[in-house]
């Protein structure tokens, strides 16, 4: 209680100077201080009790982020040895940074939406420092079995990098048919001195825009690729694995599909765009979850932006680079290959005709296996459904009444006429089914 009667700015005074040492004179930090500074930025990191301004918590992230920049001889960071060593910090490392990952979402301010992302960057730079670590990893496993919590996290994960790769792609994009109009001089010339300004300035700007993006789509594809690689169960919850198949599938549609060659920009080292290693990353989440059931029969679900041709295109494009191994390549046809079986293996099995409108549900328009009523706004939705969008924004998307998952309502009555509407098409096509099989014996 006497901590918190506290002004705030004594504590701000105090994150101010160690970010002031770290990012200007490291070098004082050699003797003493690295240890009481990672104790502080730890403590504080993980304890909502203790401060609330998300801000200053993000000066004391940021403070970890200098830490470990390389500097002068220290190719390392002046703070990598103390976290990579303190039994603090291998403690609490991981669970402090996917903590701040979940609290910077809502900062409070009309700019949270990008605020979260220079946050967010720096937490992926510190998890790259010490990701060789084999106890930061352990740490990280221990971290997922607080399942709630980290499925938030991942959910949060995911949705910046369908957000950052699809800015950065399409900005790219925009800037190639600029370079292109711009690369023939004699039409450029005969366009207006007007549109020719508009075009340079619209270049300009996208230009500013998209390195910060690709970088941070960058970090964020590395941080998805690292961490599938180290624990999968989480992303096979049913309110993840369908989300991260579809936005897999989207960017290797963008990066290998028809469109791909408006991805060709001059200089792509100025915007930090490296399309091969992006590819090579999405690729590695695909192989590090191939074994998975739950992943398999998520990308044979997704009806926006999967096709095998792409899976084909991407495996020639990774052999021909060389992106991946012969032996990576192989896994790689086969989960493909499983992929296909399962698509017509479902289709089988969802060919259930005009499903009755009551059945649907009112966000995604599919089959409800397991609706339920939400409280204040009685819409009746999937589980899956509600539960995705809850991760993401703790409000009934109908009304925008606050709401937990715990307060959903099971309607058993629903279900149980679903589930008899199923079983009843089911019956239908293997009676039909049969008749065929047993026509074309007979004649």
């Amino acid at each position: 209680m006497a901590f918190r009667v506290l002004p705030e700015y004594v504590l701000e005074d105090v994150v101010e100077y160690f970010l002031f040492v770290v990012r200007y004179a490291p070098e004082s930090l050699d003797l003493s201080g690295k240890e009481e500074l990672i104790i502080f930025a730890l403590t504080f990191l993980t304890s909502t009790w203790y401060i609330k301004n998300p801000f200053l918590k993000a000066k004391i992230n940021e403070a970890i982020f200098y830490g470990v920049l390389p500097y002068g001889y220290e190719h390392n960071g002046i703070l990598s040895a103390v976290l990579n060593t303190h039994p603090l910090a291998l403690k609490h490392l991981m669970p402090a940074l996917t903590h701040f990952y979940i609290e910077v979402e809502q900062t409070g301010a009309s700019s949270q939406f990008y605020d979260k992302f220079n946050a967010r960057r720096n937490i992926a730079y510190i998890l790259k420092a010490v990701w060789d670590n084999p106890v930061h990893r352990d740490a990280l496993n221990a971290e997922a079995k607080n399942v709630d919590k980290f499925v938030r996290f991942i959910n949060l994960m995911i949705n910046d990098v369908t957000y950052l790769m699809d800015e950065s792609l399409s900005e790219l994009s925009q800037i190639h048919n600029i370079q292109v109009e711009m690369r023939d001089q004699v039409a450029w010339e005969a366009r207006p001195a007007q549109y020719r300004r508009e075009r340079e300035n619209t270049l300009r700007s996208l230009e500013r825009h998209a390195s910060g993006y690709t970088t941070l789509g960058k970090s964020t594809v590395g941080l998805l690729r690292d961490f599938t690689a180290e624990t999968k169960s989480p992303f096979m919850m049913p309110e993840i694995v369908d989300r991260l198949a579809a936005m897999l599938d989207y960017n290797l549609e963008a990066l290998v599909g028809p469109k791909c060659s408006e991805l060709r920009v001059k200089d792509p080292e100025k915007y930090k765009f490296n399309p091969r290693q992006l590819l090579s990353d999405i690729l590695q989440v695909y192989l590090n979850l191939s074994n998975q059931e739950e992943f398999t029969r998520a990308v044979a679900n997704d009806g926006r932006s999967y096709r095998p041709e792409l899976f084909d295109k991407a495996i020639d494009t990774a052999r021909r680079i060389p992106l991946k191994t012969e032996a990576e390549l192989d896994q790689l046809y086969a989960f493909a290959k499983r992929v296909e079986e399962t698509k017509a293996t479902i289709e089988q099995e969802e060919d259930l005709g005009e499903v009755p409108d009551e059945f649907l549900d009112p966000l995604m328009f599919t089959l409800m296996r397991d609706p339920v009523t939400l409280p204040s706004s009685r819409v009746v939705i999937d589980r899956a459904t509600i539960k995705s969008h809850l991760l993401s924004d703790a409000k009934d998307p109908f009304n925008r009444a606050p709401l937990t998952f715990d307060e959903v309502i099971p309607n058993v009555e629903l279900k149980s006429k679903i589930d008899v509407f199923v079983a009843e098409r089911r019956g239908q096509i293997a009676t039909a089914k049969k008749q065929v099989d047993e026509d074309i014996t007979t004649g």
